[in-house]
């Protein structure tokens, strides 16, 4: 089973945010991990549950959300 740190680190574009469902369910296949399990280990690694700019559900790094300024995202949960 493929940890999903070790995995986010051979790709680049999942790095700073993964969409909720479809990208997600990959990252999840791939570890070996249901999506549930996913979310739990994404949530542990610093990322937050989020929506973009166009109201899709994105799992952001924390560590890009600044302070006061979000970008125009909106948490959830």
């Amino acid at each position: 089973m493929k940890a999903i740190r070790e995995y986010l680190k051979h790709k680049p574009c999942l790095r700073g945010q993964i969409l909720d469902r479809g990208e997600l369910k990959r990252v999840a296949q791939a570890c070996g991990l249901s999506p549930q399990q996913a979310r739990l280990e994404l949530r542990e690694l610093g990322f937050i549950l989020t929506q973009n700019n166009h109201g899709l559900t994105i799992w952001k790094k924390l560590e890009n959300v600044s302070g006061n300024k979000m970008e125009s995202t909106k948490l959830i949960g």
